[in-house]
């Protein structure tokens, strides 16, 4: 879809049209997708924070300004989900079933990794939300900063040693 296409949807969801919201979703909802998986490291919660993410989209459409970028307003909606959701429930503990933690071994069979199980190598929610907004949204570092709210500086210099990090653990677990 082009942007022009984009707004013509919004214009139609502004009107309580939603015939084109299947295209609209299949032109977003990777972003939205690995937004929250970034910050939430659960696909099945990612999934639930994705379904919110559309339906406030939707409930507050007429806030939405023409000309505005909808991939960044989505971003920020799902973002801001998946934090709440964080702050709500950080009580609940996670097994490791759920989190679809994979052994060594594992790691050895199938000779590959998904994106959720390189999410887990690091350590902080920030690292696995720039890396997800970088590598796999292809935002630039500029609007990143703007999304997480923090000095352009500051996102580079987590950027790198995030990709550090992953190097370093991605390579010890295949030269075990």
């Amino acid at each position: 879809m082009t942007n022009k296409q984009l707004q013509e949807c919004i214009n139609k969801f502004k009107k309580n049209d939603y015939s084109c919201f299947n295209d609209f979703y299949k032109e977003t909802s990777k972003q939205v997708y690995f937004t929250a998986l970034g910050i939430i490291k659960d696909s099945s919660f990612a999934e639930d924070i994705m379904q919110d993410t559309y339906i406030s989209f939707l409930n507050t459409i007429d806030r939405f300004k023409t000309g505005n970028n909808v991939f960044g307003y989505l971003t920020v909606i799902a973002r801001n989900k998946a934090l709440n959701y964080l702050k709500r429930d950080k009580n609940i503990v996670f097994n490791d079933e759920i989190l679809k933690t994979v052994s060594e071994e594992e790691f050895y069979e199938e000779e590959s990794i998904s994106v959720e199980e390189i999410l887990q190598l690091l350590d902080k929610q920030i690292e696995r939300e720039i890396i997800t907004y970088h590598v796999l949204l292809d935002y630039k570092f500029k609007d990143i900063s703007k999304i997480v709210n923090k000095p352009l500086g500051t996102v580079l210099w987590i950027y790198n040693k995030a990709m550090k990090t992953l190097k370093e653990r991605i390579g010890e677990i295949y030269e075990k």
